[in-house]
């Protein structure tokens, strides 16, 4: 973290909090919020922080790989801080002011993070939302549909493409 960022609010928080039994959690909300702030503040579209965080997963933004952030929040929390403070300032790139990605990929991403990522980014999609997930082979074809479904999504399609699989997913529709 630079300098100028060791005493920003966020850095005295995670400081003071670092020890909690909660605090991956409280970090996963805290970059929840700030993705939200960011999203409104360059978009004019207000989102529920779950939705912005999802939004900012699925982009795969290089410069911000928070999907890789939110497997080990306590480990990456000086980046998340630095995060939410630079995005205070920075514009919103252009594919966050578009609806939500298609596409996830998650070729590369080992077992469970990619089913943990995949969940994360179907509870802040909208319900019905249908998005296609690049898996590779072997375990995570096996693994990540199961989870999927035990969530209450609905799988519409698996297809292999080569040397990896495209996963058509169907956000559930909650009835009320």
């Amino acid at each position: 973290m630079t300098d100028s960022l060791q005493n920003s609010p966020i850095a005295r928080w995670i400081d003071a909090n670092e020890k909690m039994a909660n605090f991956a959690e409280k970090l996963q909300k805290l970059l929840a919020f700030a993705c939200s702030d960011w999203i409104g503040r360059g978009s004019g579209v207000v989102i529920p922080p779950d939705a912005a965080l999802a939004k900012i997963i699925a982009a795969g933004l290089e410069q911000f790989p928070v999907g890789g952030w939110l497997d080990s929040p306590k480990e990456y929390s000086r980046e998340i801080a630095d995060f939410c403070e630079k995005i205070k300032i920075l514009p919103l790139p252009d594919s966050l002011k578009e609806d939500f990605p298609k596409v996830l990929d998650l070729r590369g991403v080992v077992c469970p993070r990619n089913a943990a990522r995949s969940r994360l980014v179907m509870a802040g999609l909208p319900d019905g939302f249908r998005i296609d997930i690049l898996l590779d082979e072997g375990s995570p074809i096996e693994n990540v549909p199961q989870a999927l479904v035990a969530d209450g999504h609905f799988v519409e399609n698996r297809q292999k493409n080569g040397n990896y699989w495209v996963l058509t997913v169907v956000k559930r529709q909650i009835s009320v």
